[in-house]
């Protein structure tokens, strides 16, 4: 546990203080930014991340401390210029006082850029929604969100293909009789030169683990999501899903017993120019 935490905290450091030069941008501008919520013990709180003027969000991600497996990451939504990311306590709360950072990965303005939204319909069901970008456009990020869940929808997939961005939301152990939706958010664009999906997987077995999927020598991320493996959905949560200097991290941790081994896998969308 603590190892984890070690680990995350010095990839925000790098993370923040990470900006691509001119002579090693993969990307016109690239840039990383991130901003921090208050730190109290409040039901649900939110950060939002701004890309510099000139620039376009092109990657979105989220970091919660204070807490492990307390806290779910219940939004994570871009618009062209901001990632607004939110966390909600699950059902029972805690006295612990924890924070949420959003990171923007900015860029400049990048061709056939747009964001397509898909929101799922409204029940008391786990669910899936996916958003594909029109054709000859590629996802270079992804985003989602959970309406009505109140703590008790753990976004268990937050997954960017090529083509599109599907977010599976389940609920908790005990289920809620509230109706709740998803939403699910792909940043596309005409694809940057030297495009490629990165994906690491972690082993199974019932430990909370880490995924750090890395961009090869070259390129920069743009994007990143997760997704959890397990027959307990809802068990589960991600609660750190964010973007690193040269690739992306996913931290998953059990919200209660889970009795069966279960995996993470965590993807980063990369590119050169």
């Amino acid at each position: 546990m603590r190892a984890i935490q070690r680990l995350t905290v010095a990839a925000i450091a790098l993370t923040v203080a990470f900006a691509a030069t001119p002579a090693e941008a993969a990307l016109p501008g690239h840039q990383l930014v991130s901003t921090v919520s208050v730190s109290d013990s409040a039901t649900t709180k939110s950060a939002t991340a701004t890309c510099p003027a000139g620039k376009q969000v092109v990657g979105a991600g989220a970091y919660i401390d204070g807490v492990e497996g307390q806290v779910i990451l219940d939004d994570l939504i871009p618009t062209a210029t901001t990632v607004r990311a939110t966390g909600y306590e699950i059902q029972g709360g805690t006295t612990a006082n924890w924070w949420i950072r959003a990171f923007a990965v900015c860029a400049s303005p990048l061709p056939g850029y747009e964001i397509v939204t898909t929101a799922g319909a409204s029940s008391s069901a786990n669910k899936t929604a996916t958003a594909a970008c029109p054709a000859g456009k590629q996802v270079i990020g992804s985003g989602a969100a959970v309406t009505g869940g109140l703590g008790q929808v753990v976004m268990g997939t937050m997954q960017p293909s090529s083509t599109g961005t599907t977010v599976i939301g389940y609920e908790d152990a005990d289920g809620t009789a509230a109706t709740w939706y998803l939403t699910a958010y792909a940043i596309c664009a005409t694809a940057p030169a030297g495009t490629e999906i990165v994906t690491s997987t972690t082993l199974s077995d019932s430990l909370n683990k880490s995924a750090s999927p890395t961009c090869p020598a070259g390129k920069l991320p743009l994007g990143q999501g997760w997704a959890i493996t397990t027959t307990e959905p809802g068990r589960v949560v991600s609660d750190i899903a964010m973007p690193t200097a040269n690739g992306a991290m996913a931290v998953a941790r059990e919200s209660g017993a889970v009795g069966t081994s279960w995996s993470l896998s965590a993807r980063v969308v990369c590119a050169t120019q």
